[in-house]
């Protein structure tokens, strides 16, 4: 599916959202969103900022926090806490279910999906008599260090 594609779909399911709660359709609302569908990566508050600000378009860093905790309650964006660092944010109404891994060295993020993780996920809703709506799982990594003894 193209890019604008999925902006297009996206933004119908905002304005129902908003729409349903009688919020306002407002074109920052709009912008921030489309922005956020272009990018392919995790990104955070400053990003979008500075992504606005190059383009000249007037948008505050508290209008992109609140129209960010609109669209996490859409489900159309996923947020995630990678230790004590700031809050990062992705696109997450197309994405399929992926996990990280947190380099410490140089804070690299990388996406992973491990159908064994699944499996234990439907282990734990039968053993249990749940149903799991989602899941974060993060494994916090250095490179080794190389042994120069050898």
């Amino acid at each position: 599916m193209s890019v604008q594609k999925e902006y297009e779909t996206v933004k119908e399911l905002l304005t129902n959202y908003l729409e349903e709660r009688k919020f306002r359709k407002t074109p920052e609302r709009y912008a921030i969103l489309e922005e956020i569908y272009k990018i392919d990566e995790h990104f955070d508050i400053d990003y979008l900022y500075n992504l606005f600000k190059k383009k000249h378009f007037s948008v505050s860093k508290a209008t992109i926090y609140n129209t960010l905790e609109l669209l996490m309650e859409a489900g159309l964006v996923r947020k995630h806490q990678f230790g004590k660092v700031q809050a990062f944010y992705e696109k997450s109404y197309f994405n399929k279910n992926h996990d990280h891994i947190i380099m410490l060295d140089d804070f690299e993020i990388i996406e992973f999906c491990d159908p064994r993780i699944d499996e234990i996920k439907n282990d734990f809703e039968e053993a249990m008599d749940i149903e799991i709506e989602s899941h974060s799982l993060y494994f916090y990594a250095r490179k080794k260090k190389v042994d120069n003894k050898k």
